[in-house]
């Protein structure tokens, strides 16, 4: 991404933040299914929050990612008295800095989210508990997770964003830090068995069966050294078989670093925003 289009990016959302300004607050989750407890922090609006965005990050990150590298107060300050984002809580967790979101036999981190985590927070917060008021977003592992979650409870959410998805499929380039991934080790090594087992794709039989889809944002950039541009435009079309008024795709200039993922944000929340009208 050029110089000129990271400033005007930060400079375009800096206009807007002065008014209807949210506020972060920290919050710690305890989750007995992983037997431990977890930080959180939540975007909370400045109107009455009445919906609910869960915000994850990637591999090795932590619950102030979307807020410190992301811009996320920013962006959702600016959306929001533009129309483009309605009150929407934005809780950003931290549940294993490298947990890929997914159950595996040393923890269920999946079922702790749909079972534990949402609940919680929806209570806690007041949201009601409707899939029209919950949608799923993240980047990288995040983007991952994301994926597996909408495809696994499409009840659950009404829209997901996937930025960057770190979805490589047959395999995770060498540099991937999925290689080193809990759940995806067996013996202390890489398992290509447990990364096949668990990516998307074994979940799209079970989603196509479904009698409910979820939206989705699909984003890259297009200097991804990860390759991430190519995974992502594969989803796409897997997706766009089955839901091709209810699934985008989105490459811009950019690599695999918070400049393109705070870029694409935008948007993601944009979309989430229209899909969960209603």
């Amino acid at each position: 991404m050029n110089l000129k289009k990271t400033i005007f990016l930060t400079l375009s959302l800096s206009l807007s933040t002065a008014i209807n300004a949210g506020t972060i607050e920290d919050g710690i989750f305890n989750s007995e299914l992983l037997g431990q407890e977890f930080n959180y922090k939540v975007y909370i609006p400045d109107a009455t929050p009445n919906k609910v965005i869960y915000m994850l990050h990637g591999a090795g990150g932590s619950e102030t990612d979307w807020i410190v590298k992301g811009g996320i107060q920013q962006t959702a300050d600016a959306l929001m008295p533009k129309g483009k984002l309605d009150n929407y809580l934005i809780v950003m967790p931290t549940i294993g800095a490298h947990s890929w979101y997914v159950d595996s036999d040393e923890a269920k981190t999946e079922e702790a989210i749909v079972n534990e985590l949402i609940p919680y927070i929806e209570e806690k917060y007041s949201i009601s508990p409707e899939k029209s008021n919950r949608a799923v977003a993240g980047l990288s592992m995040g983007g991952y997770g994301a994926l597996n979650l909408a495809l696994s409870h499409p009840e659950l959410f009404c829209a997901a964003g996937i930025i960057s998805p770190a979805i490589y499929d047959p395999l995770p380039p060498e540099t991937s830090a999925a290689r080193k991934a809990p759940p995806f080790l067996k013996d202390g090594e890489f398992s290509e068995e447990a990364w096949t087992q668990a990516l998307y794709k074994s979940r799209l039989a079970h989603y196509r069966q479904k009698n409910s889809i979820t939206p989705m944002f699909i984003a890259s950039g297009d200097e991804d050294f990860l390759n991430i541009v190519n995974a992502a435009a594969k989803l796409y079309w897997e997706l766009n078989t089955t839901q091709p008024k209810d699934v985008e795709y989105r490459v811009i200039d950019g690599d695999h670093d918070w400049l393109t993922f705070r870029q694409l944000s935008l948007p993601a929340l944009d979309f989430i925003n229209e899909k969960c009208k209603g």
